[in-house]
């Protein structure tokens, strides 16, 4: 990942949504099915080593199989000791757990997958799954029933679909999905930062800007970016002006009051009372 602000973004969202990302996951992606699953608590592996793996649950055996632990890392860009660092996983897991483990990686990164998937040596053979998400369809994902899952659809194979047509039908899912205007402004924001990975950010947050929701654009990777390189002058004019119509249709619904306002728009209070008396003085 080539930013830490983009970096943490990514893993912003994906921690957000992870119990449904990562069900959604094992299930299209790994056929995996579980009847029962336990969390495992991973302060014991960095009481070992400061390692902390992005999924990783006990999955009990049926019909006498072995229970096993279940490792999956979410990876953007192609590292070449991605084996060494499996294979730590797999070291550390059995030490603490006493578990076997099945590992996964699942790629979401843009370039062509080039990352290698197993060690044979003389004494050690070890090896490991690498799925690449774009060989998926994003129908797939797009399908799904719960909005974390849906927004995975950016990252599926598009084939020959125009990607203006694919953001429109992930954020018409998300819409009829998501249960408030607030909540659909949280994934189409998840959407825009996962978008990047597919280098349709900028597509993503032009439809969405079209879009009669409740969304706060400084909570964007377009904003941090700009604001990280000196050039949101701007675009904060104009998220201001999306902020303040967002301001002005909840108060004119008068279903919360410029206090809760506030709060759900991580606004100043004065910005809201001062909007509604402009209101007021219009009526």
């Amino acid at each position: 990942m080539a930013k830490k602000t983009t970096t943490g973004q990514y893993d912003r969202v994906f921690k957000e949504n992870a119990e449904e990302i990562y069900a959604s996951l094992i299930k299209a992606l790994l056929h995996i099915e579980p009847d029962a699953v336990q969390d495992l608590p991973q302060s014991d592996l960095q009481r070992t080593i400061e390692r902390k793996a992005d999924f990783l649950k006990k999955v009990f055996g049926t019909n006498g199989s072995e229970d096993y632990a279940l490792h999956i890392e979410i990876q953007s860009t192609n590292d070449k000791t991605m084996h060494k660092r499996m294979l730590l996983y797999h070291a550390l897991i059995y030490d603490t757990y006493n578990l076997d483990s099945q590992h996964f990686i699942i790629y979401v990164g843009n370039e062509d997958l080039a990352m290698p998937a197993h060690i044979s040596h003389k004494n050690l053979q070890f090896s490991y799954e690498i799925i690449d998400i774009r060989r998926y369809d994003y129908e797939v994902f797009l399908r799904a029933i719960t909005p974390e899952e849906v927004v995975l659809a950016i990252l599926g194979n598009f084939h020959q679909e125009q990607p203006a047509i694919v953001i429109e039908q992930i954020l018409q899912r998300l819409q009829s999905l998501a249960p408030t205007e607030l909540a659909f402004g949280k994934y189409a924001s998840q959407l825009e930062i996962i978008a990047q990975l597919r280098n349709l950010q900028k597509e993503t947050l032009t439809r969405i800007k079209t879009m009669p929701i409740v969304f706060d654009l400084t909570q964007t990777l377009a904003y941090e970016q700009g604001e990280a390189k000196g050039e949101a002058k701007g675009e904060a004019r104009g998220e201001a002006k999306i902020m303040s119509a967002n301001i002005k249709s909840l108060l004119t619904r008068g279903k919360l009051n410029p206090t809760q306002i506030a709060d759900i728009l991580d606004v100043p209070i004065d910005l809201v009372l001062e909007i509604e008396k402009s209101i007021n003085k219009t009526k």
